[in-house]
Order: C-alpha cells, then structure tokens, then sequence
C-alpha cells in the first residue's frame, strides 16, 4: 500500500477516531516498506495518533472533528507532493508540516 492510498483511504472515511487509528497504523506499517521516508510517515502518523489518544473515549463535537480531520488531510497533501520531489525537498516540506503541527495546531 502507498502513502497516496493511505491518505485517499483517510480522505473518504469518516471524521471519527477511528478512521483516524487506522490511518495511523498504516502510516507506521508503510515506515517499514519504505524507511527511506519513514520520517514523513512518522510524521502524520504520530498525529493520528495524538488525536486518537486524546478523543477516543470522548464524546467530540462534529465540527472540531472535521476541523481535525481537515488539517490531518492538509498535512498529507503536503507530503504526497514531497514524496516526488528530491530528498532535500522532502526534508524541508517534513520540517515544515512538523512546524505546523507543533506550533499552529491545537486540535490534537
């Protein structure tokens, strides 16, 4: 399975933490077929993954979960137009979603 698939797979689901488990177990899976860019993976993965932690067992209003969802499917967009540039484009589209995950976003 590509990152494209996984992301498309996201896009289409619904805004609940569980579209957002699966996305993240596949994101860490795909580290291991493709470790050359296990970073961006990681990535949104580990974002996933926050989201899930934090809202699983909660009630969530349905606007901030597609806010989250949004955002979550932004990043992606972002790495699948890295994946095809050179590996320092990668490295430099991965800083900046990390950035933007630790210091613009408050959703999860």
């Amino acid at each position: 399975m590509t990152f494209k698939e996984i992301a498309q797979r996201f896009e289409r689901s619904e805004s609940g933490s569980d579209s957002f488990k699966i996305f993240y177990k596949e994101a860490f899976n795909l580290m291991k077929s493709d470790p050359q860019n296990a970073g961006l993976y990681f990535v949104v993965g580990v974002a996933a993954q926050t989201y899930v932690i934090k809202y699983e067992d909660q009630a969530v209003d349905p606007d901030f979960a597609d806010r989250a969802k949004s955002t979550l499917e932004g990043f992606n967009k972002r790495l699948q137009e890295a994946l095809e540039k050179s590996a320092d484009e990668r490295l430099r589209i991965l800083g900046e979603v990390a950035v933007d995950y630790e210091w613009k976003v408050d959703a999860f």
